[in-house]
This record gives C-alpha cells, structure tokens and sequence, in this order.
C-alpha cells in the first residue's frame, strides 16, 4: 500500500491550510475521575489523591502525594515559561516542582501581611480569594500587581484570563485589561456582559457569553476582528496558534474559525479530553491518541497540494522519476528555481513529523542541490537541516514530540533545561553534539556533575572523582571543575572538592576555590607552581585578612620562606618582620631589619651590638663572615665617637666614619682626628680628600696651603686646584696649577684662564715662544685690563 499524500485531510480557512496529526497514542488511567493537564513536552494526571507526571510515551517522571501538601491544593499548571516544571496554587503559597530525577521543588509564600488565600492561577499569576487582588510570580518571588479596591468582582475562574503582557478582567458588566509592566487598569468594554475569556500568546483576546453564545475577536476595544453567534455552546475554548480561535463540541469535534464566521471541522471518533493552544497550533488529547491542528506552511503548500507546479513539487516528483526517467528528472531541474525549490524542500522536511517524508524532501533538497555551485549557502543550510532533524526525532523517541517551530519556541536552551529536570544528561550532549554546539557543553557537564555528587551516596570520592573526570576528558572542551568541587564540597565531599579543584586549568578559578575550601598552604604552593606573583600576593592578602597573626605567619613559613615576595610587600611591617624572621630563625635577615630600622629611627648606635650577637650565631654563611669585621669595625667607631662625645661635649654618635673625620677637622681636633686615622687605618688618600673638601668649605684656605706642603700630597694637588675651583675662589686655586705634575702645557694654560690667572698664563707661553697661545689669552682677556693686552703685544714682539 502506498504513503498518501500528506495534503489529503487537509481543511481550507479562507487562503489558509489546517491539517491535523497524531503525534503518539495515549494510555490514559482506567478511572472514571481523573484530571488531565499538558504542556508541549509532558502531562500531568491528577489521580487517587496523587499527581503523576509523563511524558507522551508514557515514561513517568515524578509523582507528587496530595495527601503529604502543606496546604490545601487550589490548582495546577504546567509552567508556560520556565518548560517542564509543574507550579502548585496551594491556598497559602505557590510551590513549584522544577527538578524531576531527583524530586526538587521550592516554595514561595505569600507575604505575611496577607491575611487572605488564593483562589485561582494561570499563567503565573494569581488571584486572591476576598478581596481579589492581584499578583505576579516572577520565577523568584510573589509582587503585588494590583489592589481590587472595588473596581471589579470575578464571579467564577473562567472570568479571567492572562498571557504574559495583560489580565484580562470579566466584571458583572464591564471588561478591564491590566497591563502586566506599567500596571494600569483599563476599562475595554463597558455595559457588557461576559461569561468566559480567552488571551492568545500575541494578545488577542476571545470573550464568549453562554447565555447568547456570541463570540468576539479583538486586539482593543477599536479593533474588533470577528464577532459571531455560535450554534451551541462548547466544550471548551482554545487558541490555535496566535490567531485562530478553536471551540470544542459534544467532546467530537473541533471547529476552527475565521473572519466572516467562517470555520472548519476537525471530527474525533474518540473523546476529546483537553486542548491546549501552543504556538504552532492545537495540541489536544483524545481518550486514546494525542493529536496536532496545525497550520500548513505555504512551502509546505507548495510541495504537496494536489496539481501544483512550485519549483519544490517539481523537485520532489523529479526524484521519484529518477530510477524510471532519469533525463526526464533531469531536464525538469533546468526549467525550474531551483534555489527556491531546495530551500522550500528543506524547511517544510523540519515540519514533518513522518521520517518517510522527512527522508522524501532531504533527497529532493539533495538532488537538487547537486546542480547549484557549490559555493552557494544551501550546502549549509542542508548540513544544519539533517542535524536539527536527527535531534528532533532523537526527541521523539523520548517521548517530547517537537516540530521545528515549536523547537524555535522553546529554544535550545529551554529544551536542554528541560531535559536537565529529568536527569537526560547523555541526551543533551548528545544534541548538542549532533548540532555543533560546543559551547552549552560545560554547563550541562556542570548539572551532571553536581547530580552526580549529590545523589551517588554509594560511591566513594575516589570512585566519583574518576567517574566525573573520564566524561571530562571525552568532551574536550573547557569545564568549571572548580565550581563543581566547591558543589562537592556543600555536599560534604572535601576530598572529593580539592581533586576537582585542582584539576581546574584557569588559576584565577582554582586558586580562589581552594581558599574557600579552607586549603589556605595549597593555594599558595599552586600560586607558586603557576608562577603568577599577583596571584600569590593576592591569596596572601586575603589569608592575611582571614587568618590570626600566628596563623598567617605560619603559612608563610611553610609556604614562602625560600620566597621574599610578601616580605618586600610588608618591608614597612617592623612587628610582622621582626616576628617572621624571628620564628623562621631567618638570624641575619633579623639583624638585617633591626639596623634598617634603627637607621631610620636614627638610633643605629644603640642596637648595634644586638646585631652583631645575631650575626656571630649565623657564622656559616661566608657572607655573613665578612659582615663580622665590618660590624665589628662600627661598633668600635661608635665606642670611638661616644668616648669623644663625652669628652668634648660635641655630638659624633650614629655619625659614619667620613662624617667623623669631617667634624673633627672642622672643630681642628687634630690629636682625635690623628688619633681615629691611627685606630681606624684610614688611608691617606681618603684623609685628604676630605680635609681638602671641609678646608675649602671652610675658608681657611691659608691651612689648606700649609696642608699641600707639609709633605707630597698622595692625589696630587688637582683636587686641591677641584675643590677650590667648586667653591669660585679662583685665585686661591690657581695657586696649586703650578705644582699638580703630569699635566700638558697646554692644559696648564687652560687651568690658568679658568683661574683668570692671565699672568702667569702670559709668562708660561712666553717661556714656550708660543705665539698661537698668546694670541688665545689676547681674545681671552676682558677689555677692561688694557695692561694685560699690552703685556701680550709686548711679549709677542720680543717673539
């Protein structure tokens, strides 16, 4: 028997196709009393005094005991917005089932100023039952929408009606619209009377009146779309899609109508139970099947309705020719769009839900595509379009039954959080693979992974660890290890919680992780095994901040005592220097600091010879050894200085050994000054060049001459002609150019001129016959010492 047409059965709306397709079968409970709800992806059946929760092929995901609620129950919906969960209206509170494998729930209560309970809720809001005000669930918490300060009385359930933007209002005989965001009441229509109310998804409103069965479409109280009588009431009332309004008769049939009171019948030999409008169309439920009314695409059109000539009908009667009249399949391809037949075959196979048409429209959209260039975008598309298709049927097979659109509608991000409330893990790094996704990967292997640790009571975390990281490695992508140890660790898991951590491949997650894992001493080592000195410093802060002063100091000991990065940081903190060093027997850098500190107090003198004890015990170091005499040599000074101090009142202590020399050649203490040079083995060359440096300060430039000449100076006399010249005694200085030795004479005559000594510059260049010079001190010689120019045109002319 050959596949019918799926055009057959199609119903005509105005320029509109509908056709209506049964997903699954249903095996509904035996009782006689049972309530159903459903949802694009499970149903709930309230049966013997429990609610039980499926999917449509029949997989049971949860099942909640009425008898066990903390309050009575007021009524149920499966959640619109966040998909899968189950939201309880219990008469005090809103309880909302949002995990399945395991059985999570939360409860949000009303405030406690409200003293009344709740009456009714749909679509995440809530009315109450005396004063009928309003409020709104926003996933996190109860707000109040709007106080019903008389402004209008809902007689039963059915006067009210919300989607996500308005509240639609049935007073006795008015019609308001609340809006949701800016909170304004608006009355719509006034001296009218409505029984029951219906809002679609893009804010079309139904209003139906039992007692005259009249119907009205409108968008405002100006845009009325469709009014009509209906011949008998129905059953029930539902959106097909955002804009066709769909009625239920006798528990048969199904009319869908359109402008000018136009409808079409869909007929069920079982008995409708319940529908649900969703954004593709009618979902509706049958004693035995559950059945889709839906809205037939126009590429869809084009493809199967009998006789038509579309570039995508053609397609695909070319492929079912080609194994019998393969030129002729051929030769169709060149008369048609065949970039429009490729891409229509590819978007109406999203729509289908028979594999066998599927596979019908991927060949002709194949075959197709064979002729186009190869650099066109089709190629894509098709890739996109069989991995979107293997997760929709891979969906199927669950048990959640999807088209495209409705996939569009729910989201990837939706679907996979969906399936995370039922523990289908696998699945979803399935789709996610199947679909080139990489990047959902971690927080669906995060799920997992906390799932795993908090209901795997009978692995050991040895086992969880090697368990947890082999699906890791598979996925070759990067992973928050870290916030799943520190999951593990509120679980109780702190073995478990530092593997993860460690494992981490970002420091700036892992190093943070281990603080707050209490692992202060490994956070450190994994800082310095990273190698990263502003991270180091950081945990250091923060240990600081966090731990005793005992405490902190013994980290570092552990840690960081072959590491100065926090001591240089703390190199102001005397007290933590001082205790550090001390209790890491760190005796040199002790002495160390305590001079440092001491010379910045100015007081070096007195902890001198502290330091030197702490130097003698620290004897090993070779440096150290040579520090010893050095220490030595200055505790003998300042025994020095004090002794002099006391004998002439004149302060020398906490002075070096330079300043000394220089005070008391300044104070002419020559017995002490020869008395320290003796002590101290001071070199001649050190004692004259300060004595030449405190002299020419001084003035006292006749001591400076006795100086030079009391015996052969060991620098020579240029210092003597330097420092004379720094303090502009130039005469003075030109004294010492006729006995520094060594120097050119031509340099000695340029020391003349700096001197302005033009005399004896004037007879060295004589002596020379240097007529080139004498012409230079000419030009040099100012113009106001005509005596000197003369002196030079006079020894030129004996030239």
């Amino acid at each position: 028997m050959g596949v019918k047409n799926p055009s057959l059965g199609w119903e005509k709306l105005k320029d509109v196709y509908y056709r209506n397709r049964e997903l699954c079968q249903l095996s509904l409970p035996k009782e006689d009393q049972y309530k159903l709800i459903i949802s694009t992806t499970v149903l709930a059946i309230e049966v013997e005094e429990s609610i039980r929760v499926f999917q449509y092929k029949g997989e049971q995901l949860g099942v909640i005991e009425l008898n066990k609620l903390p309050s009575e129950l007021v009524c149920y919906e499966l959640d619109s917005f966040d998909e899968g969960s189950l939201v309880l209206a219990l008469s005090d509170r809103i309880r909302v089932y949002h995990n399945w494998s395991p059985l999570l729930f939360q409860d949000f209560l009303l405030p406690d100023t409200i003293q009344d309970k709740i009456w009714d809720y749909k679509n995440r809001v809530l009315v109450l039952s005396s004063s009928q005000d309003l409020f709104y669930f926003d996933g996190l918490g109860l707000q109040v929408l709007l106080k019903n300060t008389e402004n209008f009385t809902l007689l039963t359930k059915n006067h009210w009606h919300c989607n996500e933007d308005i509240v639609v209002l049935l007073d006795l005989d008015h019609v308001f619209h609340l809006n949701i965001k800016s909170l304004e009441l608006v009355p719509m229509f006034m001296g009218e009377t409505w029984h029951t109310v219906s809002v679609s998804p893009r804010g079309l409103v139904c209003l139906f009146n039992a007692k005259t069965n009249e119907l009205r479409i409108y968008k405002d109280s100006k845009t009325k779309l469709m009014e009509l009588n209906l011949e008998t009431q129905p059953n029930d009332m539902a959106w097909c899609g955002d804009d066709t309004i769909a009625c239920a008769f006798n528990h048969e049939e199904i009319r869908l109508y359109g402008p000018d009171s136009e409808y079409v019948t869909f007929w069920y030999p079982d008995e409708i139970i319940v529908l649900r409008g969703e954004s593709n169309g009618l979902r509706l439920i049958t004693s035995e099947k559950v059945e889709l009314i839906s809205k037939v695409q126009q590429f869809t059109s084009n493809i199967f309705l009998m006789g038509s000539t579309e570039p995508s009908a053609i397609l695909l009667d070319s492929v079912n020719l080609l194994s019998t009249q393969a030129p002729r399949a051929l030769e169709n391809l060149k008369i048609i769009n065949l970039d429009q037949g490729v891409a229509e075959c590819l978007d109406a196979a999203l729509e289908e839900l028979d594999p066998y048409w599927q596979k019908k429209l991927l060949a002709a959209a194949a075959f197709g595509k064979s002729s186009l260039p190869k650099n066109t975008q089709l190629s894509k598309v098709f890739v996109e379009t069989c991995n979107k298709l293997r997760v929709l049927n891979v969906l199927t097979e669950m048990g959640i039954i999807l088209t495209s659109s409705n996939l569009l509608v729910i989201t990837l991000d939706g679907l996979i959080a969906r399936l995370i409330k039922t523990g289908n893990f696998y699945e979803c790094i399935q789709i996610c693979k199947f679909l080139k996704d990489r990047g959902r990967l971690a927080s669906i292997f995060k799920s997992w992974a906390n799932a795993k640790i908090a209901f795997s009571a009978d692995l050991d975390d040895e086992d969880l660890f090697k368990v947890i990281i082999r699906l890791a490695e598979g996925l070759s992508v990067q992973l928050p290890l870290a916030e799943i140890g520190l999951a593990a660790f509120s679980e109780g898991r702190p073995a478990l919680a530092k593997q993860l951590v460690l494992k981490e491949p970002l420091p700036d997650l892992e190093l943070p992780s281990l603080l707050e894992l209490d692992e202060h001493e490994l956070a450190l080592k994994e800082g310095r095994r990273r190698g990263i000195p502003g991270m180091i410093m950081s945990i250091l802060l923060i240990l600081q901040k966090q731990l005793t002063t005992s405490q902190f100091t013994k980290v570092i000991m552990l840690v960081m005592q072959d590491n100065q990065l926090y001591t240089y940081y703390a190199r102001h903190d005397d007290e933590f220097l001082f205790d550090f060093y001390r209790q890491t027997d760190q005796l040199s850098n002790l002495a160390h600091h305590i001079w440092d500190q001491e010379v910045r107090n100015q007081n070096p003198a007195e902890y001198l010879r502290q330091v030197e004890e702490l130097y003698n015990r620290d004897s090993q170091d070779i440096l150290i050894k040579n520090d010893q005499s050095l220490l030595h040599r200055q505790s003998e000074l300042y025994e020095f200085q004090r002794s002099i101090s006391h004998l002439l009142q004149v302060d020398l202590e906490n002075m070096n050994l330079d300043g000394t020399i220089e005070l008391l050649i300044k104070m002419k203490l020559d017995k002490q000054l020869n008395s320290l040079i003796k002590k101290f083995k001071v070199t001649d060359r050190k004692i004259y060049h300060i004595k030449c440096r405190v002299l020419t300060q001084q003035d006292r430039f006749d001591d400076l001459f006795k100086f030079a000449q009391e015996r052969k100076s060991p620098i020579g006399y240029h210092p003597f002609f330097k420092y004379c010249l720094k303090q502009k005694r130039k005469k003075e200085a030109a004294v010492y150019v006729r006995m520094i030795s060594g120097i050119p004479y031509e340099k000695r005559i340029e020391m003349y001129l700096r001197c302005e000594s033009y005399n004896d510059a004037i007879n060295l260049a004589s002596k020379e016959k240097d007529i080139p010079s004498l012409k230079n001190i000419y030009k040099t010689i100012p113009p106001n010492q005509p005596q000197l120019k003369a002196l030079v045109n006079e020894a030129m002319s004996k030239l």
